[in-house]
């Protein structure tokens, strides 16, 4: 009498438990890297430079790459495009292990699935759920932040039961192995869904000559910058404005991006119930705004209330901009040629937040400028947000 519901459930979760797996190895092997940056710097001989170099490689592959996978999954489906990004992400993890050439070649491979999977994740979630497809995105959203917080978490552990940072490093082909085989065998029980369903042609360039498109873009674009700039500096601005020591600033900013968890399951369904999103672009953004202008007016007086308002800002930013992909639009193919062209552009804007901070406190010997700058940015973020959270959809021919 219960085969058939039980049978019937799990074939139902199972796509979305597959995707899951997929969704936990995509920050995990990069977010671990750098909390072992000194220990892979004497395994490897490496200058404090080319390190810098190897943390700089992830974004830039993102925004390089992303543009490719709707290519990739129109040639083989979304399904079977998820499983090759998959598998390159167990290469490079596994090239990381050959000296310091395997270290930057791996990087730039495993990122470089990691940015195919990116992509795609969210037209594979619509492909198998359709309109109820943003919670499943919500739980791929919290996976992703799941697998930020255990790769830096784990980073030291398993260096030591690795007996050195590059076995530590090569300890995620663990959970990428399992992904792989989970999510072949979904591509396996499912026909080829290529991005091919819009009525008319698209240019690789043209969706982002719609403005809704263009608006959505600029939105994911301007809050990854905002979390990218202060993950990066934001133990260093703790340490030196607010007095907390160097352990504590790391653990706040642990603590801080394991917000984002709570944040991918509540916002995703919540903005989907909405007809326009623009009052969730403002509820997610006011943390933000709180937390950078409390960095800036008085450092010392709460560094944690400062440090959790960012990440309850950026933490349910990330969520609400993947859901903009699903909302504004109209099939899989379009969903995955905005993901594409939204992540393509925006790690790229992103890559210049870390880079453009360290330079000002460079040149200034103060963080002041820096977060004024991301203020700014967060100005931006708020116009880009109402613009992509007005019901509207991108153009039929985009």
């Amino acid at each position: 009498m219960t085969t058939a519901p039980t049978r019937r459930g799990w074939t139902v979760l199972a796509p979305a438990a597959a995707l899951v797996l997929a969704a936990l190895c995509l920050r995990g092997p990069f977010s671990a890297v750098g909390p072992v940056l000194d220990e892979l710097g004497d395994e490897y001989s490496l200058s404090t430079g080319a390190l810098a170099v190897v943390t700089a490689l992830p974004l830039v592959c993102f925004g390089l790459v992303s543009p490719f996978a709707p290519s990739l999954a129109a040639r083989v489906g979304v399904h079977r495009a998820v499983v090759v990004g998959v598998a390159v992400i167990a290469a490079g993890v596994a090239l990381r292990l050959g000296g310091a050439p395997g270290l930057f070649a791996g990087t730039v491979l495993l990122t470089g699935g990691i940015a195919v999977v990116n992509v795609l994740l969210p037209a594979a979630a619509r492909a198998e759920y359709g309109p109820r497809s943003a919670g499943v995105v919500g739980l791929l959203i919290a996976a992703m932040a799941t697998s930020a917080g255990a790769g830096a978490g784990l980073a030291q552990p398993l260096t030591a039961l690795g007996g050195s940072a590059r076995i530590g490093l090569l300890l995620w082909i663990v959970p990428v192995v399992a992904a792989l085989c989970a999510v072949a065998a979904l591509a396996r029980a499912r026909r080829a869904v290529p991005l091919t369903e819009t009525t008319a042609p698209s240019s690789r360039t043209a969706i982002l000559r719609d403005r809704v498109a263009l608006a959505v873009t600029l939105f994911f674009g301007l809050q990854s910058l905002l979390f990218y700039a202060l993950l990066t500096w934001l133990p260093e601005i703790l340490e030196s404005e607010a007095g907390v020591s160097p352990a504590g600033a790391g653990a706040l900013v642990a603590l801080a991006t394991l917000l984002g968890v709570p944040a991918s399951l509540f916002v995703p369904p919540l903005a989907a119930r909405q007809s326009s999103q623009t009052l969730v672009v403002l509820f997610v953004s006011v943390p933000t705004v709180l937390g950078i202008g409390g960095l800036l007016v008085a450092p010392a007086a709460a560094p944690l209330l400062w440090t959790m308002l960012w990440g309850i800002g950026t933490g349910a930013s990330f969520p609400l901009a993947m859901t903009l992909l699903l909302l504004r639009t109209r099939d899989v193919a379009q969903t995955g040629r905005l993901s594409a062209s939204a992540q393509t552009i925006g790690y790229l804007i992103a890559a210049t937040g870390p880079l453009a901070v360290g330079l000002l406190h460079e040149a200034t010997d103060s963080w002041t400028p820096g977060l004024v700058l991301l203020l700014a940015a967060l100005a931006g973020q708020l116009l880009a947000g109402f613009a992509a959270g007005r019901p509207r959809l991108v153009s039929q021919r985009a």
